[in-house]
Parts: structure tokens; sequence; C-alpha cells
């Protein structure tokens, strides 16, 4: 019976952490309503059928390319993969080779609007109607001084001095 409780134990263990893992790992790569992921290219090595891609989040990719890649620009003209070049901003399709390395299926050509920078990465409406709450920073120093009720300010802009005020004794 030890055995089987222990067996069991594991398993349930073992699915709890894929559970929430899978979720945290899909969060991790956001792609577009095309399933396409945001790179920056970082370099290209044509030699070796090679690109490496930088997702937002710094994390680097080096993709496999070849013939079975397809290479797009802004508007889905077909490009040649030797046009590529590091700094290009390209939404991509990949999937794990046989090998365990990773394919370059397609990569089109274009930039990330602040909808999509927002919808994919920040979690907040695209439009900017959402409300921050805003609280008034603490004072310090003369900025907490309350103001003097005569009307003018406590301290003098007069040569940066305080304002003194001479009063008679009263006479009696």
């Amino acid at each position: 019976m030890n055995r089987v409780s222990k067996f069991i134990s594991v398993a349930i263990a073992s699915l709890l952490a894929l559970a929430i893992s899978v979720p945290a790992w899909a969060q991790a790569h956001p792609k577009n309503a095309q399933g396409e992921e945001f790179f920056i290219v970082s370099s290209v090595d044509l030699q070796k059928h090679q690109v490496v891609l930088m997702r937002p989040t710094q994390l680097t990719v080096v993709a496999t390319i070849g013939p079975q890649t397809a290479y797009l620009g802004e508007k889905g003209q077909k490009l040649d993969v030797k046009a590529m070049k590091a700094g290009d901003t390209v939404w991509g399709i990949t999937k794990p080779g046989p090998d365990g390395s990773v394919v370059a299926v397609r990569l089109r050509q274009g930039a990330m609007t602040p909808a999509e920078l927002h919808k994919l990465y920040l979690q907040l409406p695209a439009s900017n109607t959402y409300s921050v709450p805003m609280t008034p920073r603490p004072q310090s120093g003369a900025q907490a001084a309350p103001l003097a009720t005569s009307g003018g300010s406590r301290y003098s802009t007069q040569l940066g001095r305080p304002r003194t005020h001479h009063r008679r004794p009263n006479a009696r």
C-alpha cells in the first residue's frame, strides 16, 4: 500500500506542476492573432543557415532557416532570405525541429504597434482609457509648510530671506 500511495502522490504533484507551468510558458511567448511571435533579428549566418532572433524580453532563439522558410516583406511580398539583416523587426512562426532545434517556418517583416505591445506584453487596454490611481507625492521641508493666513507666502521672495515683522510692544 505504501508504494501505491507514494506513486499517486508523485503523479498528482507532477500533474500539478505541469498544469502550472503550461500557462506560464504560453505567457512567456505571446503570439498575435496569426500565431506569430515578435522578434528582432540579432544576427544572420547564411553559411550555417541560422538566424538569431531576440524576443522583446531579451531572450534569444537560434532558428534554422532554409528553403522551407518563407521570408515576407511588410506588404506580404516574397523576399530572399539573403535580404535579412541584423536589426530587422519580424513576426515569425517557428516550430521544433526533428533534432530539437528551432526551425523558422515563416518570417514577416513588420514593426510592433503600441496596440499590439499593450495586448501581448502589458495586458492593458490598447486605448489609453484605463485609469491609473494617482497619489500625491509626499512633501517635505518648505513644500510641506502651510501658507500664512495673511494672504502671502510664509517665505519672502526678496533675496530668499524670511520676512520679519516688527511689532511694537503694547504700551500700557
